[in-house]
């Protein structure tokens, strides 16, 4: 391979499946996107995985890719998008870690507990359950999959603009039901609803 090939060059080959134009733009851009990763405060080992996230997209799409827009812009879109289900994921586990240790401390009221933590699944189930068949087809794959609203609307062949809205319709009506509900505590909305 001519190695004076451009970025747009090589991901015209890329296109095609061209293993070599692959490599070569990992080699070229994997390095900026770990090192931006590392100004934005991710650790080495989340900043590695953040790179190997990227180009197995970049791959998995690279039939749709558009060899005259930016390559850096695309790749930098991507990266922000791993970091921010990153950040919501640990920022759910954090949530999750919060109540669980609310819910720890209280040991004196195991059963109680208990009972209090089951009826709290099973109203989050029914309340979920009873939602219009699109509004809980998007929820679940916003939140047990952590999945963005574009990879939603591709997943669903539906538009962005109608997971937006589904999306929007759905939480209005959970989060309603759970604030209404005095069983739920606070920690819990956090867990449910962290965007």
């Amino acid at each position: 391979m001519d190695n004076n090939l451009s970025v747009p060059e090589l991901v015209g080959l890329l296109q095609t499946g061209d293993q070599k134009a692959y490599n070569k733009l990992y080699k070229q851009f994997g390095p900026k996107i770990l090192n931006t990763c590392r100004k934005m405060y991710l650790n080495q080992q989340d900043s590695e995985e953040v790179v190997q996230e990227v180009f197995l997209k970049v791959w998995e799409k690279r039939a749709k890719l558009d060899s005259t827009l930016s390559f850096n812009a695309y790749l930098l879109t991507l990266m922000k998008t791993r970091i921010f289900k990153r950040s919501k994921k640990q920022a759910m586990e954090i949530a999750y870690q919060k109540y669980n240790i609310h819910f720890l401390n209280r040991a004196d009221n195991s059963t109680e507990e208990h009972i209090l933590f089951e009826e709290i699944k099973s109203f989050s189930n029914k309340a979920i359950a009873a939602l219009p068949k699109g509004q809980k087809e998007v929820i679940s794959l916003r939140f047990s999959e952590h999945l963005t609203s574009d990879e939603i609307a591709e997943k669903l062949q539906i538009s962005k603009r109608t997971v937006e809205n589904q999306l929007y319709k759905a939480t209005k009506k959970l989060k309603k039901q759970f604030i209404s509900n005095e069983l739920i505590p606070y920690e819990m909305l956090l867990i449910l609803f962290i965007y």
